[in-house]
């Protein structure tokens, strides 16, 4: 019997033992979260990705496998850095759905919005989910009133030292859950279907309770080092589909980084965004007064606090009650 027939191959002699190798974009399937890819002259190859943002002809590090002779099987990310804040022009205002359709990037989409003033041919600022590889999510609103983005955290400095830039950041939380309080105790409704234990519920209904849910972003806030912040946006997306009828979210700042043992601590002014449907994503725009508290450190947390009967996606989602802050900071 040949007991080394049903070995793999591992590399040529003399090959390149390196772990990683340098790719070509070709395709992306952001649903299957695969792209495609060529080495040198190699055929194209579906392979696994990180999150990121891929665009075709792109170069992307990938991780070889040390067996079936050195193969890609992992996209690692691409070398380039894309934006995530991107303009798009409108094309159709749709109020009764809360949506806008806009081109971008070559494309048609539907969109929900950050409230503001929109018209048909005015160019809007738009970002892009890593996710979802690239693929636009939201408006964040007309251009002129969005400054966009002028790096990220952690970027590096400018060519100015001492200077104010504007810099955007998206975070997301590090855990999120809902408290009913006639019973007092955390993540006990609805536990297996709608997201689960992690979704932020609202209001009262079907025999909950009152509720109010909870995301928690720790010191990610902080941690960015802001002078100042000028707009935060948290992006949620309707989770149940109790009622096909659109639901309100109303979101008010916590002073909770992490679960707390006991019901959340909120305060500062309340926001609320377009009434969504099931499955439907608005952008909720904090209130400006509630800045200087997520500035400080007062607050580090979001809590859910409608009277609006809903759920909304927290931590089983990846872009589910994300934060988009603009802020600046001296470099």
């Amino acid at each position: 019997m040949d007991v080394f027939g049903n070995l793999p191959d591992g590399l040529d002699p003399g090959s390149d033992s390196g772990s990683l190798r340098i790719g070509t974009v070709v395709g992306v399937n952001a649903s299957a979260r695969q792209v495609q890819v060529t080495v040198g002259a190699s055929d194209p190859l579906w392979v696994p990705a990180a999150a990121d943002i891929y665009v075709a002809g792109a170069k992307v590090r990938l991780e070889r496998s040390p067996l079936d002779g050195g193969r890609a099987y992992y996209c690692l990310g691409a070398l380039d850095t894309q934006p995530e804040i991107v303009t798009g022009t409108v094309t159709a205002v749709n109020a009764g759905t809360g949506t806008l359709t806009i081109t971008c990037l070559g494309s048609s989409y539907t969109l929900p919005y950050v409230t503001g003033t929109y018209a048909v041919s005015t160019a809007v600022h738009v970002l892009r989910s890593l996710k979802q590889f690239g693929a636009p999510v939201i408006i964040l609103g007309p251009q002129g009133s969005y400054a966009g983005d002028g790096g990220t955290a952690g970027s590096g400095g400018t060519g100015n030292p001492g200077q104010v830039v504007t810099r955007q950041a998206t975070i997301s939380p590090q855990w999120s859950g809902s408290w009913r309080s006639a019973y007092s105790r955390w993540d006990s409704w609805n536990t297996d279907r709608y997201g689960g234990r992690s979704t932020l519920w609202q209001g009262n209904g079907y025999g909950s309770g009152p509720m109010t849910g909870l995301a928690t972003y720790g010191d990610q806030i902080v941690n960015l080092g802001a002078t100042s912040i000028t707009s935060m946006v948290v992006t949620v997306t309707r989770a149940d589909s109790s009622v096909s009828t659109g639901k309100t979210p109303t979101v008010q700042p916590s002073s909770n980084g992490v679960q707390p043992g006991g019901a959340p601590s909120v305060g500062g002014a309340t926001s609320s965004g377009a009434a969504i449907a099931p499955g439907q994503t608005t952008g909720v725009a904090l209130n400006s007064s509630v800045f200087a508290g997520f500035l400080a450190g007062t607050y580090k947390g979001l809590a859910t606090v409608g009277t609006d009967y809903a759920g909304f996606y927290g931590t089983a989602r990846g872009d589910g009650m994300a934060l988009t802050i603009q802020y600046t900071v001296t470099v």
